[in-house]
């Protein structure tokens, strides 16, 4: 008997095809669903703690060239002692030489202003002097204003749920109420106002601001950190008109380039986004487990920040995508008024990942991919051309990708 081998290998190229797309992940991109805008990917830095960043390292933190991680948001440290503010005026000023946002955070304020008239171990603001504190900010932000360091966000206080033995201010949510209601008015209104900054997104301290008409009026981001918990949505923060600011994070104090270690900063990143934060700041910028390490390379920490920093800008929106498509395969992107499509991958498994991407109300011609791996910092990956709003690529195993439009 005759068998028709065309027939034959037709049938086996579609079976193959068939098995081929079974394995695949299927991402849908939709540039209509718009989520949160991006305000930006930082890091801390804390002259008069530890050593301050030098120029070439801060050039390398906040600059978007060739090896460097273009963070657009520096956060720092007000010190209660005023003397000290010079310390923190050169590294701010490169940081705003690169168009990033300053935050200003005080752990504590002056001790006489607290209850147990100490910096560390607590401590309540006493009420009477709310004026002084008041004054002790806002010169903070004149200061650096005058030094060509201005202040973008200013938060009320770091942590106020920890008390530890160093520099720290014991706040409740209805200490914050109390505050506001009598000093808000008094804040620079050009200044966005940051709180609570729980240390672990606590919304018992950040409800009463939200749900008091005169303390919610003055406070315009809701910030706060992740230490024992995971990235989660804020509705009543979003129906207030208010961003969400993760200020401070880090995931262990481990080897900055441990790759193991490493790939869970773009999980984290991506669990962030995907919970509508418009910023995440890493704790120190420059640590054995930072952006850069001690001898001021940037880590791979460092490179899986920059897959988030470098091609996600300011003013960009997060939009709809098929979050998970595979089993430890997360996906999250953005757009830019300009029409620039973003996507990021974190491949959490061991082996390359097919994925099918469809575009929905939105056309790009062309996808560059960049990716970071234990071999790889940022490095070219290829292109891929997008026909009738469809592209096919491979996500690279264990490792963070970003693809970006021309």
């Amino acid at each position: 008997m005759e068998i028709n081998k065309q027939l034959v290998v037709s049938a086996a190229l579609v079976l193959s095809s068939m098995s081929l797309n079974a394995l695949a992940g299927n991402v849908t991109i939709n540039f209509n669903n718009q989520y949160q805008e991006i305000d930006g990917f930082g890091g801390m830095n804390a002259p008069g703690w530890i050593n301050d960043l030098t120029s070439a390292q801060a050039t390398k933190a906040f600059g978007t060239g060739n090896g460097e991680m273009g963070l657009s948001i520096m956060r720092m440290r007000i010190d209660p002692d005023s003397t000290q503010w010079p310390l923190q005026v050169p590294t701010a000023q490169i940081a705003n030489s690169y168009g990033a946002k300053i935050l200003a955070t005080p752990w504590t304020p002056p001790a006489y202003m607290k209850d147990n008239n100490s910096l560390t171990n607590g401590g309540k603001l006493e009420a009477a002097h709310y004026w002084g504190y008041t004054n002790h900010l806002m010169d903070f932000t004149n200061y650096m204003a005058s030094e060509n360091a201005p202040i973008y966000a200013l938060s009320l206080q770091n942590e106020p749920d920890w008390h530890p033995d160093y520099e720290s201010c014991e706040w409740s949510g209805a200490d914050f109420v109390t505050y506001l209601n009598d000093q808000g008015w008094r804040l620079d209104p050009a200044l966005k106002i940051v709180a609570p900054e729980s240390l672990g997104f606590t919304t018992a301290y950040s409800d009463p601001i939200l749900n008091d008409p005169v303390a919610n009026s003055y406070v315009d981001i809701i910030g706060g950190h992740l230490y024992g918990v995971t990235p989660s949505n804020y509705p009543l923060a979003l129906q207030k008109g208010k961003k969400l600011w993760m200020t401070e994070h880090y995931t262990n104090n481990e080897d900055a380039n441990d790759w193991d270690e490493a790939i869970d900063v773009g999980l984290e990143l991506h669990q962030s986004m995907v919970a509508n934060y418009s910023a995440y700041i890493w704790w120190y910028i420059r640590r054995g487990y930072g952006l850069l390490t001690e001898d001021g390379n940037v880590s791979k920490r460092g490179y899986i920040m920059s897959q988030f920093s470098k091609f996600i800008r300011p003013g960009d929106v997060r939009i709809g995508a098929t979050e998970v498509p595979e089993s430890n395969v997360y996906v999250t992107a953005y757009k830019n008024n300009a029409g620039k499509l973003v996507i990021v991958v974190v491949n959490k498994t061991n082996s390359h990942k097919q994925l099918n991407f469809t575009l929905q109300n939105g056309t790009v011609s062309l996808m560059t991919k960049y990716s970071t791996s234990a071999s790889m910092n940022v490095d070219y990956r290829g292109n891929y051309t997008v026909s009738n709003n469809q592209f096919t690529a491979y996500a690279d195993p264990w490792a963070v990708q970003t693809f970006v439009s021309n």
